[in-house]
C-alpha cells in the first residue's frame, strides 16, 4: 500500500498556505519512521474523500522544520492541528478515529 499523498508545509510556504488561507486547513505534524505517523496518513487519506473540497490537509515534517515544531509547542507526533483562518482552533495528539476527526472538522468548518 503506498503512503497517501498530501501538500507539504514548511518554514518558507506555512504562512502563506496555511495562515493567510480563509477556511479550515489540518496541518499534521509528522516524522519518517513514526508508525503512528503512518497510521494518522491513512486516516486522513480516508477523511480527505470525504471532505469538502473547501478543507485542506497538509503535513509538516518535523526533523525539516524546528522552527514550527518550536512555534506551535510540537512534543510529540503526530499531531494535528486544525487552523481556521489563520489560527489554532483545536489540536490532536495520537492517533484518532476518522469518524473523531470528521466530527471535529464538522465543528470548525
Amino acid at each position: 500500500m503506498t503512503e497517501p499523498e498530501f501538500e507539504t508545509y514548511d518554514t518558507a510556504n506555512f504562512a502563506t498556505e496555511v495562515l493567510a488561507r480563509r477556511g479550515l486547513t489540518l496541518v499534521d505534524f509528522w516524522t519518517d519512521g513514526c508508525v503512528p505517523c503512518k497510521q494518522l496518513s491513512r486516516q486522513l487519506a480516508l477523511l480527505a474523500a470525504e471532505l469538502p473540497p473547501q478543507v485542506r490537509i497538509g503535513q509538516v515534517n518535523v526533523r525539516d522544520n524546528p522552527e514550527l515544531v518550536a512555534r506551535y509547542a510540537i512534543g510529540t507526533v503526530p499531531t494535528l492541528l486544525f487552523v481556521k483562518d489563520g489560527a489554532v482552533v483545536e489540536s490532536r495528539t495520537g492517533v484518532d478515529r476518522r469518524q473523531v476527526l470528521k466530527k471535529i472538522v464538522a465543528t470548525h468548518a
